[in-house]
């Protein structure tokens, strides 16, 4: 997504619609996808009776897996599995469901070898890649990290959704104040730089400007009142996702110039609003 200033004529509001959309929209691709992998491979029958991994202390390196720690796999090898066997299924279906998201090759690109390793952890993906047997304690393993996947891509998704729901509760709330500034400027006649538009704010009497200059405080403190609350918002997303150390903000907004789009917008407004309070004060003292 090309960047978004929050500057001039451009919303960084909007543009943290858009770019949520997009985020959601991934979230949601992503979670199916591991439920049909997950489904695909209830239904792989494991292979307990066979001989043990191909190296011999993999069985060792592979005891406890069930986690989803981070990592990566060294190497680029497809695996030792046998062309027809069944962790030859296992790569296939997770090639059909997870690696093929729309989205895939834009946002991981990763390889096989390393997607398994990030998403279930180097011990699984070791399994998974360097034996040559399906064995039981492999699918268990297997299956609950996919279990895992899926309840984190839905916590991610109710995140998501949250911020959405508050983008679009300050932006409700800001385009009122924004349009009543830009009312407010057009009937002083300060809608130019230099407040030279319209009859001229040195045209108003001095109650007209009083009424003015009362009510650009009163917009500033709705300023204040949406930004708080957007603070609120980012701290509950914080503790919500402290577990997977993922800025929220940061994360979906990577592609915008702001990494927080409503404050930034916000800042911009005040900012609007301090400049139209001083242009009438000075007025006021000419007057």
């Amino acid at each position: 997504m090309p960047a978004t200033h929050a500057d001039g004529g451009s919303d960084p509001v909007r543009a943290a619609r858009a770019a949520l959309r997009v985020e959601r929209r991934r979230v949601v691709d992503e979670r199916e996808a591991f439920r049909a992998f997950g489904a695909r491979v209830s239904s792989i029958p494991d292979e307990s009776v066979d001989s043990g991994p191909a190296d011999p202390a993999a069985a060792d390196r592979f005891a406890g897996v069930g986690g989803a720690a981070g990592g990566a796999v060294g190497g680029s090898g497809g695996g030792a599995a046998s062309p027809g066997s069944r962790l030859v299924a296992v790569r296939d279906a997770y090639r059909a469901t997870v690696m093929s998201v729309p989205h895939y090759e834009t946002e991981y690109d990763d390889t096989y070898e390393r997607s398994v390793a990030e998403e279930f952890g180097p011990e699984l993906a070791y399994a998974l890649t360097r034996t040559n047997r399906f064995h039981e304690e492999y699918k268990e393993s297997l299956l609950s990290a996919v279990e895992t996947a899926v309840r984190d891509r839905e916590a991610f998704l109710d995140a998501v959704e949250s911020e959405i729901e508050s983008v679009q509760r300050a932006g409700s709330r800001l385009d009122p104040i924004r349009s009543e500034v830009g009312a407010i400027e057009d009937e002083i006649g300060l809608t130019g730089s230099e407040g030279t538009d319209g009859a001229g704010v040195d045209d108003y009497g001095f109650g007209a400007l009083d009424a003015c200059r009362t009510r650009t405080g009163a917009l500033r403190d709705d300023c204040d009142r949406i930004a708080a609350r957007r603070q609120r918002v980012l701290a509950e997303h914080e503790r919500r996702l402290a577990t997977d150390h993922l800025d929220l903000p940061a994360y979906c907004y990577q592609g915008l110039d702001v990494t927080y789009p409503v404050l930034a917008a916000v800042g911009a407004l005040g900012d609007r609003l301090t400049s139209l309070r001083s242009r009438i004060e000075r007025a006021m003292g000419r007057g």
